[in-house]
């Protein structure tokens, strides 16, 4: 179902998250104005503002620690993404230290594996699922590499600085891998809505003068809580959504730099 949802391009996401809050507090101002003025706050008017306020810092508190830590894990995705690509390129750099036949054949091993991360790991990142493809492509250039024995101490330094590349590669790799997935479990989206329709409920539980006034506080106050969500569903997937990242870092080593076909 998400999924689906975050096919659509970051406006459309944008206008459906906002109409869907708006609409529902709304509704909620309706139902409570009508059903629950036993609940009203009209005789303890000053008790409710306080204890509003509370609940709108403790509330606002969360949404922004939430909203903070889920941006940071797309960052710190994106990051990993251009430290990868750049260890790439460094172990394709290094190769050429190697003899005609290992060089040749390691280089060939590594656009073979971009192209399989490009076309086909990036769609099993998407459906956080592991592409065994890739993994074999790499492990073949690994198993060309550790099984050369240098034959000079030139070729002992490139081997050697091959070897590091190759095992800090592994372990960018996996953080990318392992990172396809959502920050924001099922359970925290269920808090997290609910506390938001709560929080909308009790705005409505106000009597005001003026309804109209009231709609128009609750309408903007759904905008206000609507824009945190989309930015929850549009970085809580680093790899699903209108933001998802692209594999561009490795892209580019096959257009501008040493991995071209």
């Amino acid at each position: 179902m998400t999924a689906t949802i975050l096919n659509f391009s970051a406006f459309t996401l944008l206008l459906l998250v906002m109409i869907l809050f708006i609409l529902t507090g709304l509704v909620m101002l309706f139902v409570v104005q009508k059903y629950f003025t036993k609940l009203h706050f009209s005789g303890h008017a000053e008790f409710g503002e306080i204890f509003g306020n509370t609940i709108s810092i403790i509330f606002g508190f969360i949404l922004a620690f939430i909203t903070i830590s889920v941006w940071q894990s797309y960052n710190n995705v994106s990051d990993t993404l251009s430290k990868e690509a750049n260890t790439l390129f460094n172990i394709y750099r290094t190769i050429e230290a190697y003899p005609p036949e290992i060089r040749d054949a390691g280089k060939k091993q590594l656009i073979i594996y971009v192209h399989e991360v490009i076309n086909t790991e990036w769609d099993s990142l998407a459906k956080s699922q592991y592409d065994l493809r890739a993994y074999k492509a790499l492990m073949s250039f690994h198993d060309l590499i550790i099984h050369f024995v240098p034959k000079n101490n030139g070729e002992i330094a490139a081997h050697q600085e091959e070897l590091r590349l190759l095992s800090s590669y592994r372990e960018l790799r996996r953080n990318r891998v392992e990172s396809a997935k959502s920050l924001i479990d099922q359970p925290m989206w269920i808090a997290l809505i609910a506390s938001a329709v709560l929080f909308l409920f009790f705005s409505s539980l106000f009597k005001m003068r003026s309804l109209r006034i009231h709609a128009t506080m609750i309408t903007l106050l759904s905008i206000s809580i609507s824009l945190i969500f989309y930015l929850l569903l549009i970085y809580n997937n680093p790899f699903i959504g209108p933001s998802a990242l692209q594999p561009e870092p490795f892209q580019k080593l096959l257009d501008y730099y040493w991995l071209k076909t």
